[in-house]
């Protein structure tokens, strides 16, 4: 069967506007302008505003395709727990100043007001008292000048032109009466520009605030700002006027969920994280997702594109956690969905924007051939629709909001994320978003989510088809890499030789894992024979790993030896580790003295990819080869230290060879409600009883 792709993604651009993203996005900006946890509620509602607007009133039951919009609420007390994540602690903040009080000739120079840039007040920031707190400013760099210049901070302001963060528990203690910090990721591009700290907590590798934190008052200036003031303080002694009124509460964050209904109980997914500082990081992704949802309902309704076949939900979560705490309390839903896709960042491609746009994979733990369909699409529509625009496919897994992909929660989620250098400073506004490229990206993800949420058997095994293309080029790669590094001079061939062995079955389990996962869009009586179609196009990559091993021995001219063990690995070598806990690992539990040796766990790619495959049936030397494979890279001892940690504190298991892998703990029974309140006077029950009844059923 031929699949034209363009056709289909020609279709859907016209089905997606660039007027309505640009309303979307100024709506948005309306809110996400401020970093506070009311004004996330407020941004909850313009986005179910908007979902409710497309879907059209409720009482048009001719309509069978509509949007429904409803919201579910998440802790934020600071101590509950989202899988391995701790909650951040609800804050608001009404007004903070910081203006010059000594010398008496700038006496009330503004230096940062929060009315007229809401980013020049850290995130979680501590209040003052009413009357602000007045202070002789100490300029300090570094953790180790602090220690030196202990006693001279007490009861000061102390301004430094570094992350305070790194350092901001040992201010804390010291008793500092507040933070002013110059610290912008983009100092010397943008040295006008205040960088944003979105997040104050004690842990220098934690993010976010949570229960405990100390309450430190602290404001940002731009760069060049900073370096007035340090001129000021060579001069004489400055002191400053710092007034920050915030406060901390118990509160829920939302997760805002627009669904389209369709016959089957089956859904594909867009995600997109909310609920922080930034046009392009991350209301761009957020408006793709609203658009994906009107350009998807209008195209079915107006027969531009078939009907779906199966649901299609948008989410908006909080960052990072956000997604984690909506999968573990919504299993009911998760187990509907069968892929899903994040959009991050996707809003700039311009040369100065310096935005390289990269598709990351779903882990090897999980491969989709949702992946595959993602890089088709992007190939075929992006040199066309933004043809300047620096796009990377096929990069290994990396963490964004794209945590359903852990196979425990199996929904794999490949990613599309940019960085630019605009990127967590005040620049990062909405007067710099290029329409073009949100069309680009959502005529992406219209194309995406209407190709899996309407696909059958033959459009299921056309994926397949591609993906063993695919997987044949990284295979004729992969033997050609070992055969370069079999001819240099010194090499220890039959040790090679074994590693090329082990690598290539690797790179074939994968495939046909992600192969198989095909069977996922093929309706229910299409799936035996699906499967038996599957299996004889296995063939063809069986029969090309073998020809690779045939042609790597003969380079060789040698038996195969054993595969080498990392020394450091040792007795841990034959062992499997078994998790206790679902979603990657953060160590929100833990305190951050007993893990500031190891690195960050919340951002390590590496070892979320090493904690999806410990399920007991593999030994650690096997997750440190296939981690290796996946990242090419080593990672040993990173690795090794991570899971001596995490086994001390019993959240996993080292099981010894012949030990049975112990039952899973059975999920707790949900109506897939999340705790929801009682429908708001402007949110229709209906509309909520019906999704939840679904989940019901498919819990029964």
């Amino acid at each position: 069967m031929a699949i034209d792709l363009v056709k289909l993604l020609e279709t859907a651009a016209e089905q997606v506007s660039q007027q309505s993203l640009k309303e979307t996005v100024d709506a948005l900006w309306a809110t996400e302008s401020r970093f506070s946890f009311s004004a996330f509620q407020a941004t909850a509602r313009h986005a179910l505003a908007r979902l409710r607007e497309w879907g059209g009133p409720e009482s048009a039951e001719a309509q069978p395709i509509k949007i429904r919009g409803r919201s579910f609420e998440l802790p934020a007390d600071g101590r509950s727990m989202h899988g391995d994540w701790k909650a951040p602690l609800g804050w608001n903040c009404g007004s903070a100043r910081l203006e010059i009080h000594d010398p008496l000739t700038d006496r009330g120079r503004v230096l940062g007001d929060f009315k007229k840039q809401p980013l020049q007040v850290v995130a979680w920031s501590g209040p003052t008292p009413p009357e602000g707190v007045i202070a002789p400013v100490v300029r300090i760099e570094t953790a180790d000048e602090l220690e030196a210049r202990a006693k001279d901070v007490r009861g000061r302001i102390v301004f430094t032109p570094a992350d305070p963060r790194l350092f901001k528990k040992r201010l804390a203690e010291l008793g500092v009466a507040g933070v002013v910090t110059s610290y912008s990721p983009e100092a010397r591009r943008l040295p006008k520009a205040c960088g944003w700290i979105g997040g104050w907590s004690d842990d220098p590798q934690g993010v976010a605030f949570i229960d405990g934190d100390a309450p430190l008052p602290a404001m940002v200036i731009s760069p060049e700002q900073g370096v007035e003031l340090e001129i000021l303080m060579e001069r004489e002694q400055v002191r400053l006027k710092l007034l920050v009124d915030a406060h901390y509460s118990e509160t829920t964050v939302p997760v805002v969920c627009g669904y389209i209904d369709a016959a089957l109980q089956e859904e594909v997914m867009a995600v997109a994280h909310a609920f922080a500082l930034g046009a392009n990081a991350n209301i761009s992704g957020s408006a793709v997702v609203l658009e994906s949802l009107h350009a998807l309902q209008e195209a079915t309704r107006s027969g531009a594109l078939p009907p779906i076949r199966r649901g299609v939900r948008g989410l908006l979560t909080y960052e990072r956690s956000g997604i984690v705490g909506f999968g573990l309390q919504n299993p009911g839903i998760l187990r509907r969905i069968h892929a899903a896709i994040d959009w991050t960042g996707v809003g700039r491609y311009n040369e100065q924007s310096g935005n390289i746009l990269c598709h990351y994979e779903a882990p090897h733990a999980g491969p989709t051939v949702a992946d595959t369909l993602l890089a088709l699409l992007m190939e075929a529509w992006l040199p066309r629709a933004l043809p300047h625009l620096q796009f990377r496919l096929d990069r290994p897994y990396a963490p964004f909001d794209n945590a359903t992909s852990d196979p425990r929660m199996g929904v794999p989620c490949p990613a599309v994320a940019g960085y630019d250098r605009l990127r967590h400073t005040s620049e990062d506004t909405p007067k710099d978003l290029s329409l073009p490229a949100l069309h680009a990206f959502a005529t992406i993800s219209v194309a995406y989510l209407h190709f899996l949420a309407s696909a059958t058997a033959s459009e299921a095994l056309w994926l397949a088809q591609q993906t063993i293309r695919r997987f044949g080029r990284r295979i004729e790669d992969l033997g050609s890499r070992y055969a370069l590094r079999l001819g240099e001079d010194g090499a220890d061939r039959p040790a090679l030789l074994a590693q090329a062995n082990d690598h290539l079955m690797y790179a074939r389990s994968i495939c046909e894992a992600a192969v198989m996962s095909s069977k996922r869009f093929m309706l229910h009586e299409e799936r035996q024979k699906g499967h038996l179609a599957l299996l004889k196009l296995l063939r063809h990559v069986r029969r090309l790993i073998e020809l690779e091993k045939r042609r790597l021995k003969e380079l060789a001219d040698c038996e195969a030896g054993e595969l080498p063990v990392p020394a450091l690995l040792a007795e841990f070598a034959s062992l499997r580790p078994y998790r206790k806990f679902a979603g990657p690992p953060a160590y929100g539990n833990i305190a951050p003295a007993e893990r500031s040796h190891l690195s960050p766990a919340a951002s390590n790619a590496p070892l979320h990819a090493a904690v999806y495959w410990s399920e007991g049936e593999l030994t650690f030397g096997q997750i440190v080869r296939r981690v290796s494979y996946e990242f090419d890279g080593d990672f040993t001892a990173d690795l090794l230290a991570h899971f001596r940690f995490m086994a001390d504190r019993d959240m996993i298991r080292w099981l010894q060879p012949g030990e049975p892998i112990p039952k899973p703990p059975k999920p707790e029974k949900t109506d897939g409600s999340m705790n929801e309140p009682e429908p708001a006077a402007d949110e229709p029950a209906e509309e909520m009883t019906a999704e939840a009844g679904e989940e019901a059923a498919e819990e029964k």
